[in-house]
């Protein structure tokens, strides 16, 4: 009896364990103020190599928001960004499957199974998603050589925020979140990002070989807790009524 109570427990902790590693919120508002625990983060390491440094890579963040079922992603640049370029972009890219024989080569990153297309000239601190107009991010997944919409996402499926710090203009960040149904909802997969500064040669991107971790919790992880809680409620009743 001792030995099966002990299996119980352990099961709880795990699950217990596995609901806590995945229960971080990500609020897409432009603000890096959720981010001080990310599960995976990227220092980059060229950072000499941009002279703007507002269109700079300085970190990279991945992160499983679990209250509502994104992966997330974030950059954050080694300035401001003035946003003085008309032309001015993030793409995040994504190699959904690990496989770098798949998906296309873009900027220099091979592999990239979908990306999320953003022109940076939105209001700051403010989300924007599919439905959004003018501002709105695309999602586009490799199709024969070239970059296909997604078709069918909702609101809530992707959305995309830039801003600064929030103490001043020391560095600013965008984040974004999607519905991994979108990419397979595998458990894991490689990501990176690419900052285009728009009329200016000076582009970046972070990781080089676009190599960072993003993660997506297993059904059976998951199911740890509800598992270890049902196995204890019934050990209590059984030996409950064995007193």
């Amino acid at each position: 009896m001792r030995d099966i109570k002990r299996v119980l427990v352990a099961i709880l902790v795990v699950g217990v364990v596995a609901f806590g590693a995945w229960a971080d919120v990500i609020t897409v508002d432009g603000s890096d103020s959720d981010w001080s625990t990310p599960d995976t983060s990227h220092d980059d390491p060229d950072e000499s190599a941009v002279t703007l440094q507002g269109y700079d890579i300085d970190w990279t963040y991945a992160e499983w928001d679990s209250a509502n079922g994104r992966a997330a992603f974030m950059t954050r640049t080694i300035d401001a960004c003035s946003q003085a370029y008309a032309a001015d972009f993030i793409e995040f890219l994504i190699n959904a499957d690990e496989n770098d024989g798949t998906g296309g080569s873009w900027h220099g990153a091979t592999g990239a199974d979908y990306r999320i297309y953003w022109d940076l000239d939105g209001t700051e601190y403010t989300a924007y998603n599919p439905t959004s107009g003018t501002n709105a991010p695309s999602f586009d997944y490799w199709n024969a050589g070239s970059w296909t919409a997604v078709s069918g996402l909702g609101a809530s499926d992707l959305s995309i925020a830039w801003g600064d710090n929030g103490a001043g203009p020391d560095y600013s960040i965008i984040e974004c979140t999607l519905n991994p149904s979108y990419i397979g909802m595998p458990e894991k997969f490689k990501w990176g990002c690419y900052l285009d500064n728009g009329d200016e040669s000076a582009d970046d991107r972070s990781p080089g070989t676009m190599d960072q971790r993003g993660y997506t919790p297993e059904p059976t992880t998951l199911a740890l807790l509800p598992l270890g809680l049902a196995a204890l409620a019934a050990w209590r009743r059984r030996t409950g009524s064995a007193s």
